[in-house]
């Protein structure tokens, strides 16, 4: 589950200005972290290890 957080982490770091963002663990998916943005909009960042990948969701998905 460590790989998989760090992947996330280094995925965030080479696409995002992450100090500018809030970002919190999410247990319930591989690697999981929610970004959140200063205007309180949610982005969930994971890693799909069927698709072996980081993946997002956007607050507004299902």
């Amino acid at each position: 589950m460590k790989e998989m957080r760090d992947k996330v982490m280094e995925f965030l770091r080479e696409h995002l200005e992450i100090d500018e963002f809030t970002l919190q663990d999410c247990n319930f998916m591989p690697g999981g972290v929610f970004v959140k943005d200063r205007e309180g909009k949610s982005m969930l960042f994971f890693y799909d290890f069927k698709k072996d990948k980081v993946d997002y969701w956007f607050g507004d998905e299902k």
